[in-house]
């Protein structure tokens, strides 16, 4: 027990420094420009600092000088200040922040970034966080041999990236770091291993971010941020994630970090299926999906992604102490997840079918739309060849008081209604889209499409004329104008 004293303490002293600094560290970003600004593909309305990444690597400093402290004072310093593993994997990983904190305040090119991540990655590789060989299952083990270098690059190049990903809501990524993380602990309890010693201590720091960030956020992690938490998680649960042979135990490792990867592969595929740029950025992200499903509540998408990211962990740690139930520990957390794709319409092969045609036809009447004006762009032959695409029966644009400004057929009773911000701050009116067939998972596919033409709503209905007190009345007591939803 004497030997984990250091443990908790860097713990404690992380989840304190994170609380402390972020504050501090907030009104540093807002003097260097370090900022996330309202956009469209973007789901809050306010200017918030991009710090989350400097009060991460502050609280692990703070924590792994508390760590080895305590160690030294003890007199079990075996592991903690003799492993210098944790200065030569902290090495590339501030260079992964460094290179994030100037895509923050000034923008980088996507493949300036992707080079730097493969320097760290083959550093990584280097000092033997690597996939050797691989273990399937508990039943086949396979030597990678030359296969290891490029796959480790290519497997921890992916995480870095997949955690930028998914930090689009507030808690989410720092959620799923805290969750692998744990597990990693889990799976290093003996103490003196550089594992255990970085992961614990990063732990507590995203658990006092999470503070920082959920409900009514005082700052977001960046691409600083996210992409640290992803390389140090990815290089991290290589070396804990181990058969007692030493191979990379396959199944465990994608449970642990199945939130992440799974999101990061559809959305490559989906993408080349659409006929895009695998680069190019897009609302169709899970969590995207799942604010759909849960009509905007980010709380709520938050609250359930991490939920079926832990029972993914839970599952992990049931895979890896018995193989045996490795089927069963993938089963679950993976039909959690389909469940949300099948209610996002990603599941629907006709939708995919279609996505690209339309997303090519939305994109130009955006283009078309600066030159001609919304509303007659949004009557254009092309609009309603988007619209037999998706199988809509109506599309309407309601302002912030229930009039009807724009509508193409009739949505009904059943639509599905999506929130129109301007500059992502004041709502400025509401999209409501309908099919033949109330399906909610088609018209939740359907709005993503329909994301190019967004300005172009927005600006419909920011040059629409207040209309008189009676008008209203009148219409906010009309069908049209009542709440709906889809069954």
């Amino acid at each position: 027990m004497r030997e984990h004293i250091p443990l908790f303490v860097s713990m404690i002293a992380a989840a304190a420094g994170g609380l402390i600094c972020g504050p501090w560290l907030r009104r540093i970003a807002w003097r260097v420009g370090m900022l996330d600004r309202p956009k469209v593909r973007g789901v809050h309305g306010d200017t918030v600092a991009r710090s989350g990444g400097m009060t991460i690597v502050a609280s692990l400093m703070i924590g792994l000088l508390a760590q080895m402290l305590t160690a030294q004072a003890l007199g079990v310093s075996e592991g903690y200040l003799s492993n210098l593993e944790h200065v030569y994997l902290l090495l590339p990983a501030l260079g992964i922040f460094g290179i994030g904190a100037l895509d923050d305040i000034r923008g980088l090119p996507a493949l300036g970034k992707l080079g730097v991540q493969a320097i760290a990655a083959l550093w990584v590789w280097a000092l033997g966080f690597r996939l050797d060989a691989l273990s399937f299952m508990g039943l086949v083990e396979v030597n990678t041999g030359w296969l290891s270098l490029p796959m480790t690059v290519l497997f921890v190049v992916a995480l870095t990236n997949a955690f930028n990903l998914i930090d689009g809501i507030d808690g989410l990524c720092g959620g799923v770091s805290f969750i692998a993380l744990a597990g990693v602990g889990m799976y290093r309890l003996i103490g003196g291993q550089v594992e255990l010693t970085l992961a614990l201590p990063l732990a507590a720091a995203c658990a006092a971010f999470i503070r920082l960030n959920f409900g009514r956020p005082r700052c977001f992690l960046g691409d600083s941020g996210s992409m640290f938490l992803g390389f140090i998680v990815s290089a991290l649960s290589l070396r804990a994630v181990r058969t007692p042979a030493q191979a990379v135990d396959v199944v465990p490792l994608f449970l642990l970090l199945s939130l992440p990867i799974i999101d990061v592969t559809t959305v490559f595929f989906r993408r080349i299926l659409q006929g895009r740029s695998p680069m190019r950025a897009d609302r169709g992200h899970i969590h995207h999906i799942a604010l759909l499903i849960f009509d905007g509540s980010a709380p709520r998408a938050t609250a359930t992604l991490l939920t079926m990211a832990l029972v993914a962990a839970f599952g992990s740690i049931v895979a890896g102490a018995e193989p045996s139930f490795a089927a069963a520990a993938l089963a679950v957390p993976c039909g959690l997840f389909a469940t949300i794709y099948a209610l996002g319409g990603y599941l629907n092969p006709r939708s995919l079918w279609h996505a690209g045609p339309v997303t090519d036809a939305a994109e130009l009447l955006a283009t078309k739309a600066q030159r001609e004006g919304p509303e007659p762009s949004l009557r254009d032959a092309s609009m309603l060849d988007i619209m037999k695409r998706l199988e809509l029966h109506g599309l309407e644009l309601v302002d912030t008081q229930g009039l009807r400004q724009f509508a193409l057929g009739e949505c009904g009773k059943h639509y599905l209604q999506v929130p129109l911000y301007s500059g992502g701050r004041a709502q400025v009116g509401q999209l409501r889209i309908a099919a033949d067939v109330a399906l909610r998972s088609r018209l939740a596919f359907a709005a993503h499409l329909l994301l190019p033409l967004y300005p172009v709503f927005i600006d419909l209905l920011q040059r629409a004329e207040p209309a008189p007190l009676a008008a209203i009345v009148h219409q906010t007591t009309a069908p049209a104008a009542r709440q709906g939803d889809i069954g």
